[in-house]
C-alpha cells in the first residue's frame, strides 16, 4: 500500500510498530464508506491518528456498517453523496464513480470486515484503529 492512505485495524492494544500480519488494512477508497459509522460509534475518531476502540463501541460501529451496506445496496450515487466522507470533499464524485464499478465488492468487504471484527472481539477488549 505504498503511497496510499490506508487504515490498519489491529486486534487488541497495539504494542509494536505498524504493518502487522495479524492486522486488517483498509484503503481510503473503501474507508470513506465506513468513516460515518466509525465516527458515530466512537466520537473521538479522526483521520490519520491512532485509537484503541473498546469492544462496546465496536458493537455500535458494526450496526452502522450494516446500515451502510443496506443503504449502499438500495440507493443511487446521487443520494450517496451526503453519506460518504472522503478526507477531501473534492474527491466525493470520484469515490462515487469507483463505487458504481465496485458495488458488489464493497458489500463483500464490509461483510468480511464485520466478521473479522466480531471474531477479534471474542478474545480482545479493543481493536486499535490507525490512520496511516
Amino acid at each position: 500500500m505504498k503511497n496510499k492512505n490506508y487504515y490498519e485495524l489491529f486486534p487488541g492494544v497495539l504494542t509494536k510498530g505498524y504493518s502487522n500480519a495479524e492486522s486488517v488494512y483498509i484503503e481510503d477508497d473503501l474507508f470513506v464508506f465506513l468513516r460515518p459509522a466509525i465516527k458515530n460509534g466512537y466520537e473521538p475518531f479522526e483521520s490519520f491518528n491512532r485509537f484503541e476502540i473498546p469492544k462496546e463501541n465496536w458493537v455500535q460501529i458494526i450496526s452502522g456498517f450494516v446500515i451502510i451496506r443496506e443503504y449502499l445496496y438500495n440507493h443511487q450515487t446521487t443520494e450517496l453523496a451526503e453519506y460518504i466522507q472522503p478526507h477531501f470533499k473534492t474527491q466525493t464524485e470520484s469515490f462515487l464513480k469507483k463505487y458504481l464499478k465496485n458495488r458488489v465488492l464493497i458489500d463483500e468487504i464490509i461483510n468480511d470486515l464485520i466478521t473479522w471484527i466480531e471474531e477479534q472481539l471474542i478474545t480482545n477488549e479493543c481493536i486499535t484503529l490507525i490512520g496511516l
